[in-house]
């Protein structure tokens, strides 16, 4: 009697059937079990941001989401863990563009590829930067401060909070958006930063929209906002492109799994996390902290991360910068 063989595509069909049953059966019963959320960086007013859009997303989805702070290495501790994880959904994380944007662009070694090894949810919310001068300068808005960069080329100068920050990165942007070259003078974070701009030892400084404090105390000068409208904030502080400067630039926070975890898993995360941008209690807070929602998911989001990357890859063709 002759065998019966089976034919190969026979056998790769009823393979793919019964992954596609048991992710269907996985996603008809997510989430039946605590969610494990991954931020890559220590507790503190952005991680208590990421947990109050949790929060909202751990209502939606019926079942807790529990935080694990995985700091170091910046961010890319938290974020290969993240890329490592089991693909079922259980385990998700915060990415920032100093996560997936930054340690790809400017990084070397590696272990994770953002746009390879992620699957984006959602955004969660962004942050434009003030651009400041200090009252000593004279300079009151960016016609005046392009006119004496021209006038001095290199000589005037900017500070940032450190090579390849984000505060570095957005001013670099900035400064070819104006077409104006200035010295880097790069801090160990924001408060010192400001301490120097405010005494005059740089003229230049990208700040978060918590300065706005110290510019109504008279210790610094707003010169533009960088988002695409002004912020609500401050509606006497105009941007940047409409001072004639092309640029608007911001550090975000959104959610992503593992690649490969299933379509309907995925859309239920996706889901609840961008419902969660969208609250309006959130988002009148955020707006109150100078943030704002954004619920950007999916393909779109992904799409972003890799603009952002490539448009960074090819600055740095400039600016040489090595992330250890």
């Amino acid at each position: 009697m002759k065998a019966v063989q089976s034919k190969p595509w026979a056998s790769a069909l009823a393979a793919l059937v019964s992954v596609f049953m048991a992710g269907s059966a996985l996603a008809q019963t997510f989430p039946d079990k605590p969610i494990t959320l991954i931020i890559p960086f220590p507790p503190g007013i952005v991680d208590g941001n990421a947990r109050l859009l949790a929060a909202k997303a751990s209502t939606l989805l019926g079942q807790p989401i529990v935080v694990k702070n995985m700091a170091g290495a910046g961010q890319r501790i938290g974020t290969d863990a993240l890329a490592k994880a089991p693909k079922d959904g259980y385990t998700i994380g915060v990415v920032t563009n100093a996560g997936v944007v930054a340690g790809p662009a400017l990084g070397t070694g590696l272990p994770y590829d953002p746009l390879k090894d992620l699957t984006y949810l959602s955004m969660g919310f962004e942050s434009h930067y003030l651009v400041n001068t200090h009252p000593g300068s004279g300079i009151t808005n960016l016609k005046q401060l392009m006119d004496r960069a021209r006038a001095n080329p290199d000589k005037l100068r900017f500070g940032s909070t450190g090579i390849g920050t984000g505060f570095h990165v957005a001013t670099e942007q900035f400064l070819r958006a104006a077409k104006i070259q200035l010295q880097h003078i790069p801090y160990k974070g924001e408060s010192p930063l400001l301490v120097d701009l405010t005494g005059g030892q740089v003229e230049l400084a990208f700040s978060s929209v918590s300065s706005r404090q110290m510019a109504e105390a008279g210790k610094l000068v707003m010169l533009a906002y960088t988002g695409e409208t002004r912020s609500p904030l401050m509606p006497n502080v105009p941007t940047a492109k409409e001072q004639g400067v092309p640029h608007v630039s911001s550090g975000w926070l959104g959610f992503a799994a593992p690649a490969g975890i299933p379509a309907a898993v995925r859309d239920k995360l996706m889901n609840a996390f961008a419902a969660a941008a969208r609250d309006p209690e959130i988002g009148a807070n955020f707006v109150k902290a100078g943030m704002e929602a954004r619920s950007l998911t999916g393909e779109a989001f992904a799409s972003r991360v890799k603009r952002e990357v490539d448009e960074l890859k090819e600055l740095n063709k400039e600016l040489k910068i090595v992330l250890e």
